[in-house]
């Protein structure tokens, strides 16, 4: 049996896009092993992408926080055919170079891009050639999902709900494209490898108190210590655990901080574990972020939401009954408050938040890609091509 070769496309403007490629993986290798090599690359960051683009990966961190309305009317702007075709342009002049060595490089059997635009850039890579590769699209928001996520040139659209494949057909593709799996989530996230008193002892935490998970993604980003602080105040008998991320500066006032509960804090680390210990999850919305949460089956309080897509995350989850929204302190300790005086409401949150979930999706995916590339030849190698920078050179 031939090695199945799978490229994966992904970037870095936040942490969800690389962590849903990160799942994908994991299921291949999990389930496929020897016959499946996996390579995840983020076209932004190869060495004949301007550095530009690699500063908006920052540039967008720092929109959704300091000036969100800005990435509003951006999101809410471009969000049509036309502009969508605009920015394919625009992506295909910048990263066209990078992507054509990156595919010569893996000359994959499939490529799967957990971002906008990628698959279509791939397509035009291969205009010409006999065959290319399988393509898909794995979308990573639960509602407001933007136009330029679907491509017509997908052989598969994978979506997290009815609400999503709506739009996908609505923006041109046919029902054959458009599979409801959900979004993927590490497997760690499917299967508890101990119950929740077993791995909080593990982790050092109490099994006696109710338990927050403070979450701010990989960035460390969101009013966590203001949260965390105005819990710790304001509630007796409850455990918190902050997440800071890649945040150390936060990490360390934090652990500077004399508290009256007991309060674990830490950096860029493995969530499956804490997710499964805790009994209420606090997180932005994030599409990777709620998604875990739901995997798990916890409830959520939601303290940020970015507009455009994350809105569209939070408006799922609430609808769902698996969340509430708590933007500030004062609502946070309230919900939090509620949910510690009567445990039978924050079981009904959690059974919303275990309904919604989606655990194997990772694994549902890893199956449609193994047949997918067992559906078609083997795709062609592309020849290298000179950059525009190298051929003016050559002259020289």
């Amino acid at each position: 049996m031939r090695i199945v070769r799978i490229l994966i496309l992904t970037t870095d403007a936040g942490s969800g896009h690389r962590s849903a490629a990160q799942a994908v993986e994991a299921a291949l290798l999990h389930v496929y092993r020897h016959n499946v090599q996996v390579t995840i690359a983020n076209p932004l960051h190869e060495p004949s992408s301007p550095s530009l683009l690699r500063h908006a990966e920052a540039f967008y961190l720092s929109t959704i926080q300091h000036a969100p309305e800005r990435y509003d009317r951006a999101h809410t702007l471009t969000d049509a055919a036309a502009y969508a075709a605009l920015l394919r342009g625009a992506m295909r002049l910048a990263i066209g170079d990078a992507l054509h060595r990156l595919l010569v490089r893996h000359a994959p059997d499939v490529v799967i891009s957990v971002y906008p635009l990628f698959t279509a850039l791939v397509a035009d890579a291969y205009r010409g050639a006999r065959g290319r590769p399988g393509l898909m699209t794995v979308v990573t928001d639960l509602g407001h999902v933007h136009h330029t996520w679907f491509s017509p040139v997908d052989d598969l659209c994978i979506v997290p709900n009815a609400q999503v494949r709506t739009r996908a057909l609505s923006c041109g593709l046919n029902p054959r494209q458009v599979q409801i799996v959900g979004i993927p989530v590490h497997p760690r996230f499917a299967a508890q490898r101990a119950d929740p008193a077993t791995v909080r002892r593990d982790l050092g935490w109490r099994t006696d108190l109710v338990t927050v998970l403070i979450s701010g993604g990989g960035a460390g980003v969101g009013p966590l210590a203001e949260l965390a602080i105005a819990a710790d105040e304001a509630c007796q008998n409850l455990q918190i655990a902050v997440i800071a991320g890649r945040n150390s500066d936060l990490a360390a006032r934090l652990r500077a901080r004399e508290w009256k509960n007991p309060v674990h804090i830490y950096g860029f680390v493995p969530l499956a574990d804490m997710m499964y210990a805790a009994d209420i999850i606090a997180t932005k919305a994030g599409g990777l972020s709620v998604s875990e949460a739901l995997a798990v089956g916890r409830p959520l309080l939601i303290y940020g939401s970015a507009p455009g897509q994350e809105a569209g995350n939070l408006e799922y989850v609430m609808r769902r009954g698996a969340a509430q929204y708590t933007p500030d302190a004062a609502q946070f300790v309230a919900a939090l408050q509620r949910w510690i005086a009567w445990p039978a409401a924050r079981q009904a949150a959690a059974d919303a938040a275990r309904s919604a979930g989606r655990p194997q999706a990772a694994f549902e995916i890893a199956s449609m890609v193994w047949d997918l590339a067992m559906s078609r030849a083997a795709a062609p190698r592309l020849a290298p091509r000179l950059s525009l920078s190298e051929w003016l050179s050559s002259w020289r």
